[in-house]
Order: structure tokens, then C-alpha cells, then sequence
């Protein structure tokens, strides 16, 4: 008799060909970059973007199921995180009008790099989420997620090179690094701030006792004073008048700081204690708040979300395990 546990099991070993080899990742990566090509080629964007999001509600309902029924973990018969990692990696196909033979042999690329990310795992945080062994369905997928997304970025990349585009070079680092430091210093902020005043946390039971005014607010003045600074000195778009760039810097500031605050609710919530590392949330969350309240202003693309979502994950790792070390921080993330 068929049911949704059955059903579940079904969606997540990809129709029981994960169970069919040993490598059941590989598998599930090439049946989905088959299946993204096809949908590229065949049906455009729109239906390849509505696929990817049917993909992963599939996918977070099906691992939630596979685990009730069989306890958590990252099941080596579980494909379909793999599916939908491998969909977004080649979400690059849309950027550039390819003839067929390029779309192949690119997306053939974009494969062989997905897997060498994806099992490798040397781009953080992918090696702080798979620490935990008894793996949630979110980590499960994010897992292939991040490493869809470096991939997609690391194929620009190279299609730059190829001379398909000149907009992935220094140049277009180089300004992201500006438009993500009003929100870089505002989280950077809040552990340096060393004074007496306005100490006292937001809401302990909701943010933890680290959230303090003084750090938000620090955080507030010091992000939208570098913005100014940024404007000031044509480092960044000009936002037009003064009352105007000190609106613009704010959101950037308050986006950033209130992208942690709502990480650290979500994290009272599930349990996890202040301090505590929850990858790839501890890496991403005041650049999700930044870019969700200036995207009116600023028009994010998805090329350009994905690569600052990567970028600032990964300064954030390196400059929290910094803080780490020199005993400002009291986790590693």
C-alpha cells in the first residue's frame, strides 16, 4: 500500500535510484543536471525557477518524513538534496545566450564542480554544517544548496575568463566588498563596543543576553557613518542628498543588525544556546537583513545575491574565527 512515508522515501532516493550505486550522489547530480538541461533548453527560466522551488518543498517535506520514520542524518541514499543543488548550479545557463555545444560542455563543467564542492567541502561553512551528524532536513538540504551556489558563482567566474562576460572580475569584487561594508561593520560592531552604557539586552528571552542596546545601536551608527563615508567619497552609488544617504546608510545598518536579532530568536526558539555556531545563518544573516531592506534602492540580481551571500559568508567565517582566536568571540562558526 502506498503512503507518504513510502511517497517520501521515494521523492528522496530520486525514484529509487540513489539506492542503485554506491555513489549515490553522483547519481542523483547527474540525473539532475539531465533533467536541468532539459528543462533549460525546453521550457525557460520561469518554469526552471517554479521547478526548483517545487524541487525543494518536495525535498524538506520528503528528508522530514525519511527522518520520523528513520531518525536524522544526512542518509547516503538521500538524493535529492543533490538534485536540487545540481538544479541551481546550473541556473548559470540563463545568464548567457550559450549555443548548444557551449550549454553542454559549461553545464558538464558546472557538474564536475558542483561534486568536487559538495564532497570536498572546503568552502565554509559546508564543513561546520556536516559536524553534526544527526542532521534536520534544513541543514540536510542547505548543505547542497551552498555548494550549488558556489558553484553557479565559480562557473561566472570562469565564463568571464572565457570572455563571455567582463563583469566578474576584480573590479565587480571590489565593489561588493563596498556595498557589503556598512552592513560588515555594523555586525563587526556590537563585541568591540567595551562601554558602561546601555548594556543591558534587548530581550533576553528572545535574543539571548549578548543582544544589548549598546550594541545595536553602536552597530546603527557605525554602519550608516561608513555608508556616509563610502558616499562621501564616491566609493558607492550616491544616494542623493545628505537626509537621503543617512536614510539609505541606516537601512543598511539596521537591515544587518536586525538580520542577527531575528537569527537569534529563530535560535532561542530551536534551542540553541546564545554563543552557539548555527552555519550558515551565523555567516549570512545581517547580509539577508541588508539586502532585504535596501533591494528598492539597489536591485539586487539573483547572480548578484547569490555572489553576496557567498562573499560576506565567507569574510564573516574568517573574521569570526579571528575573533575566535584573539578571545573576542566565543564561537568559532
Amino acid at each position: 500500500m502506498i503512503n507518504s512515508d513510502t511517497i517520501a522515501i521515494y521523492i528522496s532516493n530520486i525514484a529509487g535510484l540513489c539506492r542503485l550505486t554506491k555513489f549515490p550522489g553522483t547519481l542523483a547530480s547527474i540525473a539532475s543536471l539531465a533533467a536541468s538541461f532539459l528543462s533549460y533548453y525546453f521550457l525557460g527560466k520561469a518554469i526552471y525557477i517554479f521547478l526548483f522551488f517545487i524541487f525543494l518543498i518536495l525535498g524538506f517535506w520528503s528528508i522530514n518524513k525519511v527522518h520520523r520514520k528513520s531518525g536524522r542524518g544526512d542518509f547516503q541514499w538521500i538524493g535529492i538534496d543533490e538534485w536540487i543543488g545540481m538544479w541551481l548550479a546550473n541556473f548559470f545557463l540563463f545568464e548567457f545566450d550559450f549555443t548548444l555545444t557551449q550549454a553542454v560542455v559549461f553545464s558538464l563543467m558546472s557538474f564536475f564542480v558542483f561534486r568536487i564542492i559538495d564532497i570536498v567541502k572546503f568552502i565554509p561553512p559546508l564543513q561546520f554544517i556536516n559536524k553534526d551528524k544527526n542532521q534536520k532536513a534544513l541543514p540536510v538540504l542547505l548543505d547542497d544548496i551552498i555548494a550549488g551556489c558556489y558553484a553557479y558563482l565559480i562557473v561566472l567566474m570562469i565564463l568571464n575568463l572565457f570572455g563571455f562576460s567582463d563583469m566578474y572580475n576584480l573590479r565587480y569584487l571590489y565593489s561588493s566588498i563596498l556595498i557589503l561594508l556598512p552592513a560588515m561593520i555594523a555586525n563587526l560592531v556590537p563585541p568591540l563596543l567595551k562601554m558602561r552604557y546601555w548594556n543591558n539586552p534587548i530581550h533576553e528571552r528572545l535574543f539571548g543576553k549578548n543582544k544589548t542596546w549598546r550594541g545595536f545601536l553602536g552597530a546603527i551608527v557605525f554602519g550608516t557613518l561608513t555608508y556616509l563615508i563610502l558616499v562621501k567619497y564616491d566609493l558607492i552609488a550616491p544616494a542623493g542628498n545628505l537626509s537621503f544617504a543617512i536614510f539609505i546608510g541606516f537601512l543598511f545598518s539596521f537591515g544587518a543588525i536586525g538580520g542577527d536579532l531575528l537569527k537569534s530568536f529563530f535560535k532561542r526558539k530551536i534551542g540553541i544556546r546564545a554563543g552557539e555556531s548555527w552555519a550558515p545563518w551565523d555567516q549570512i544573516d545581517y547580509i539577508l537583513g541588508m539586502m532585504i531592506l535596501t533591494y528598492p534602492f539597489y536591485r539586487y540580481s539573483f547572480s548578484q545575491i547569490i555572489f553576496l551571500l557567498a562573499l560576506g559568508g565567507a569574510i564573516s567565517a574568517l573574521v569570526h574565527r579571528f575573533g575566535y582566536i584573539i578571545k573576542i568571540n566565543s564561537a568559532k562558526q
